[in-house]
């Protein structure tokens, strides 16, 4: 996130700035520098979404699914994943498996869920690999844990990189 303030990001978003219309989205629905309000935050990953903020469709998703500030809407919250996963946003594509999985808002389809799981497994994400269905789509915080493995896994290459040329 940039170190904006509110007011700085709503007079970009108003002159149409992408960026600062997403970032108000983040900042409503992780409440950082304002309280929560998933309704505002719906609001501006509507507007990013129609300039064609892929990730904003997976937030919109995440809205529908866990129903924030909303009635949860499973249907709905496939159709966002669905057009993120598209622009290859792992964690839609994610949702869109355990929607199948569990029978969300879709008829159950256990092989569905698995070519879904298939798909990600070759990404940078903290999972264990041979994680049978159930266990996968059961992890309660994927986004978290998979940032979190990015996070380890660069500090690896970072030493590494360090270690064999002195510098960072």
């Amino acid at each position: 996130m940039s170190t904006k303030n509110i007011k700085e990001l709503e007079e970009l978003a108003e002159s149409g700035d992408i960026d600062a219309i997403y970032e108000l989205g983040q900042r409503y629905y992780n409440g950082v520098g304002v309280d929560i309000d998933y309704g505002k935050a719906r609001g501006y990953f509507e507007t990013a979404a129609e300039k064609g903020s892929q990730v904003s469709n997976y937030y919109l998703g995440k809205i529908y699914y866990n129903g924030n500030g909303v009635e949860t809407n499973h249907a709905k919250a496939k159709d966002y994943f669905e057009k993120s996963s598209k622009a290859d946003n792992v964690f839609s594509t994610y949702y869109l498996g355990k929607l199948y999985f569990w029978g969300d808002g879709v008829e159950k389809d256990y092989n569905k869920a698995n070519e879904y799981k298939k798909s990600i497994l070759n990404k940078p994400i903290y999972t264990n690999q041979d994680a049978g269905l159930e266990e996968f789509y059961s992890i309660t915080d994927f986004e978290g844990l998979t940032r979190g493995y990015v996070g380890e896994l660069q500090q690896k290459v970072l030493l590494e990189y360090k270690s064999l040329f002195g510098k960072e």
